[in-house]
């Protein structure tokens, strides 16, 4: 079990991206091409021909991604919400492979202690979730004392 905490994340969101347009495509060329490395990526399934999608940058790389903001808006007709100054936790473990229930173990955790979840990515072993600085120490905490 590996429990790895990232501070200083922002999330970047766009609601409403039409389906049939490149704007997510797009937007993380525009934020490539300023050095921005992107590190969680999340969409949601589209509904009536929309969707919502995600991605998570360095806090550092703020001032970047706002000089290009005006530019993803001409672009693809959508503006970001930015939400800065949050934590990223990774839980990782082959346990998550093995055992049925992992997942909902997790979120019963970040439920009970009423953490507001941004963002969530998940891999072969692990889950990644973006909440707010404020709750983390307490997340962590927990995850420590449940799968530690």
């Amino acid at each position: 079990m590996k429990i790895e905490v990232t501070e200083n994340v922002s999330a970047v969101s766009f609601n409403n991206v039409p389906l049939n347009k490149t704007v997510m495509e797009d937007t993380l060329k525009i934020v490539a091409n300023v050095g921005i490395n992107v590190d969680m990526i999340s969409m949601t399934a589209p509904t009536q021909e929309i969707f919502s999608f995600g991605f998570t940058v360095n806090d550092d790389d703020m001032p970047k991604l706002l000089g290009v903001v005006g530019e993803i808006k001409a672009k693809g007709g959508v503006s970001p919400m930015i939400n800065s100054g949050n934590r990223k936790i990774v839980v990782q473990t082959g346990e998550m492979m093995e055992t049925v229930g992992f997942a909902a173990r997790v979120f019963e955790i970040l439920n009970r202690l009423e953490a507001m979840i941004l963002m969530i990515t998940t891999g072969v072993d692990e889950i990644s979730v973006l909440i707010r600085d404020a709750d983390a120490d307490a997340v962590v905490s927990a995850f420590e004392k449940e799968f530690g």
